[in-house]
């Protein structure tokens, strides 16, 4: 199995200012796609695509402007919900990028992948009101449900796809990037000896954790500076092979 992965657009049209590029991030994914897209089985984006600003474009205009991209590149692709893109409802970021849910699963190559929608501030409540307090993320009740029995009844190794992480740096780091909840995730896919990786964004520069047999990989923003920071993975029989490109 091998997919193109980007991050954390934060696409905008708003006037440059500091490390975030954002007017350049659309641009950066269409070079990121014909540079590499073609030799892989799909493309993810990992969430945090477009961000809301008041007069400025509308945020779901940005996000019909990716989502008009990916479709036209003619590759099967998957985008995962980041904080900021709760700015605007889940539901209208569903119809627009083309998800079937917030959380969903899908198969490639052998391989089951799990993609979770961390993006919410209490375990109850996965329709939030208003943009998400990006440092209070946690999976809720209804997912986790879920996740423990797409786990069970997986007959191949679990792949999961997360905007916000599990794990950054070592297992005791009790940095904000981290879902709340997550002790009870990892307890879950450790126990579970099926899944094989965890792979994120939302940590801009980037990490790469193994911890109990398990990988745990971050994926550095693509909005930063004049990188066009992407990445092109390779899962399979003989591990995880994570190629790096557009960082300068």
């Amino acid at each position: 199995m091998k997919f193109l992965s980007f991050t954390d657009m934060h696409y905008s049209d708003i006037v440059m200012d500091g490390e975030r590029k954002r007017p350049m991030s659309l641009e950066k994914v269409k070079r990121a796609l014909q540079e590499h897209g073609e030799e892989c089985d799909f493309v993810v984006n990992f969430g945090d695509t477009a961000d809301l600003f008041e007069g400025y474009k509308p945020q779901t205009s940005l996000w019909k402007e990716t989502a008009d991209v990916l479709k036209s590149f003619g590759k099967k692709y998957y985008c995962l919900l980041g904080n900021h893109d709760t700015s605007t409802d889940k539901k209208t970021w569903l119809e627009i990028m083309g998800m079937p849910s917030r959380y969903y699963s899908f198969d490639c190559d052998g391989y089951k992948i799990l993609v979770l929608d961390p993006n919410q501030n209490d375990e109850k409540n996965p329709y939030p009101s208003e943009e998400i307090k990006w440092a209070y993320c946690y999976i809720d009740d209804e997912q986790f449900e879920w996740m423990k029995k797409e786990i069970e009844q997986a007959n191949s190794d679990v792949i999961i796809f997360s905007h916000e992480l599990f794990i950054l740096e070592n297992r005791e780091n009790d940095d904000d990037h981290v879902i709340r909840n997550r002790e009870k995730l990892i307890d879950l896919i450790e126990k579970s000896g099926k899944v094989k990786a965890v792979f994120s964004g939302h940590y801009h520069y980037g990490d790469r954790v193994t911890h109990n047999g398990i990988e745990y990989i971050t994926f550095r923003s693509i909005c930063l500076e004049d990188d066009y920071a992407h990445y092109v993975v390779t899962v399979d029989k003989n591990g995880i092979d994570v190629q790096e490109y557009g960082i300068k």
